[in-house]
């Protein structure tokens, strides 16, 4: 326990060198599984995105605002058969041709996903249960979709959690000074959550922010 102790404490010490005031978390999509489903898929090593002097979005963001532009049509209690219902190919097009892995696009794991969820009757936020084995396995039987996005899906639908991403593994790292995994890093930064009594997701987003503007420039190696 000493040794896990000390590796929460230097934690702590890396999360209390974050400037202040935080960035707050932007929220997700609490109505909408269809567009957390994209987002989360489209986040994977994919930039956030930044808003145009247009008012249009990049990166992952804006591929969410323009599947939402396209789908203003569908009825709210269709929107996930929609999803599901959907050509890859020609879905591509509102979206965009990134892969998962080799030969595989995020558009096609997207619909696969999606399929999943209505073949159970998961077509409302309120229907998927983060903590249900079964429900995480609909997602992340889906070749290229793991436990990270599967965590950042439920939290875009409002449930607390962490997204313990590349960016997010390589701060709890360089503060402990050796090389960790997603999970372990995922769980620490959970219970520095808990330490400090703020929201799981919070703290993610501030870690998140912190090194995407630094890029751990910041942190000694």
């Amino acid at each position: 326990m000493s040794g896990h102790a000390s590796d929460l404490d230097r934690l702590l010490v890396a999360i209390a060198a974050i400037p202040t005031p935080w960035k707050e978390w932007p929220g997700g999509y609490p109505n909408r599984l269809d567009l957390a489903l994209i987002d989360a898929v489209m986040s994977i090593r994919f930039r956030y995105g930044r808003e145009r002097s247009d008012g249009t979005w990049t990166g992952a963001r804006g591929t969410v605002l323009r599947y939402q532009k396209h789908v203003e049509h569908v009825a709210p209690v269709a929107k996930m058969s929609h999803l599901a219902s959907q050509d890859p190919v020609a879905l591509e097009k509102v979206l965009n041709r990134q892969k998962v892995h080799a030969g595989k696009t995020k558009v096609l794991a997207i619909v696969e996903a999606a399929k999943n969820f209505t073949s159970v009757g998961i077509t409302e936020p309120e229907h998927l249960n983060p903590h249900n084995d079964s429900h995480r396995k609909l997602y992340t039987s889906v070749s290229g979709l793991g436990p990270v996005t599967w965590e950042y899906l439920t939290m875009l639908l409002n449930h607390d959690g962490v997204k313990a991403d590349t960016w997010i593994t390589a701060f709890v790292g360089r503060a402990l000074l050796r090389q960790v995994s997603s999970k372990e890093a995922g769980l620490l930064v959970k219970e520095a959550a808990d330490k400090l009594g703020v929201a799981k997701r919070t703290l993610d987003h501030a870690i998140w922010g912190y090194v995407s503007t630094t890029g751990l420039r910041d942190m000694s190696a």
